[in-house]
């Protein structure tokens, strides 16, 4: 499931692809309902249930988007989400267009050679980014069925490391989406005792504004966000902070930018997770969950997580044995909590 949500591309505001697979994922006696805003909704257990428990992953991934088609059949393009623009300088993309994928470049800096220039590799993207997909003319690059607005992503593949090891753009957040899906197809409906609701929400990199609809419509008892941890698992970082090990187990997000989890909250987690014999660590990151809408509006938020190192780039990495406990994860929460 994880490599067929990565290979999907899902741009924040283009997720629909994305939707599309996930929905076609879902178990069979699930009734996914899509809200206004585009956030896909599976709802389940007693409708009369004493809790609601909202798990949210999102859908989106960082990007670009077409703004412009130039008369010399190059496109102007805008960054999508936060993400170092140079990871794309000089790198082959795909503009998902509606006649199907079209392959282009990412042209370097005109004075990438020369050893003279003062900017740094940041620099890229403080001027306008160009795609050149080969095309002459507008005319040309438009008979492409190029337009304003398309998604421009990496070439999407998922590529398998030594072990369980794994790298590609997006696993923020279809491994969550993945830990979602893999809850859903193992519970029994008939045996819950909560409401569930599992929302894959849209435009997260762009602000969480998917969650933020949910979060002025919904009432649940407890959001439950499954989203990456970012972490200093490398030799060129300090233990001190963000330090999860890739392949330890899931990750409880007991302090991000957004959001400060309630102490009581993790340690329920992490009991339960001992009862279930699933390996979990806990600990504090950067970057925001979808579940930090929640709290305005009398919503406790629990941040769930695998750690991950090379956040926003087209390798980030994942273990998919984190992968794996954190679906059980998931799931022992949905049926015992």
């Amino acid at each position: 499931m994880l490599e067929a949500l990565i290979n999907t591309p899902g741009v924040s505001t283009r997720e629909q692809g994305v939707r599309d697979r996930i929905r076609s994922l879902l178990p069979a006696w699930a009734r996914p309902a899509v809200d206004a805003k585009g956030n896909l909704l599976v709802t389940v257990g007693p409708e009369r249930a004493a809790k609601t428990l909202l798990f949210i992953a999102h859908m989106d991934e960082t990007g670009y988007l077409v703004t412009a088609i130039r008369e010399d059949g190059g496109l102007d393009v805008k960054a999508v989400g936060g993400f170092f623009e140079t990871l794309y300088e000089g790198q082959v993309v795909l503009v998902h267009a509606a006649k199907g994928d079209v392959g282009g470049v990412v042209p370097p800096r005109p004075n990438y050679l020369d050893p003279s220039a003062v900017e740094t590799p940041a620099a890229f993207g403080k001027e306008a980014v160009r795609v050149d997909v080969g095309a002459s003319s507008r005319a040309v690059a438009e008979s492409l069925g190029i337009a304003p607005g398309d998604p421009v992503t990496v070439p999407k593949a998922f590529q398998r490391l030594y072990g369980s090891f794994g790298s590609g753009r997006a696993v923020d957040d279809r491994a969550g989406c993945t830990a979602l899906l893999v809850a859903l197809r193992g519970i029994d409906p008939k045996t819950l005792r909560h409401k569930l609701i599992f929302a894959f929400s849209v435009e997260e990199e762009t602000g969480l504004d998917g969650a933020q609809a949910m979060a002025e419509t919904l009432r649940p008892d407890l959001a439950i966000a499954v989203d990456t941890f970012v972490s200093s698992d490398s030799p060129l970082e300090r233990p001190a902070f963000a330090h999860a090990i890739l392949g330890k187990g899931p990750v409880v997000r007991a302090i991000d930018s957004s959001n400060i989890t309630d102490p009581a909250l993790i340690d329920r987690v992490l009991n339960l997770a001992r009862q279930a014999g699933i390996p979990v660590q806990y600990g504090l990151t950067r970057g925001g969950n979808d579940g930090s809408v929640f709290p305005e509006f009398g919503t406790p938020d629990l941040a769930l997580s695998w750690p991950t190192v090379h956040s926003h780039s087209p390798v980030e990495v994942i273990n998919e044995r984190d992968l794996d406990g954190l679906g059980a994860l998931v799931r022992a929460i949905a049926e015992r909590w």
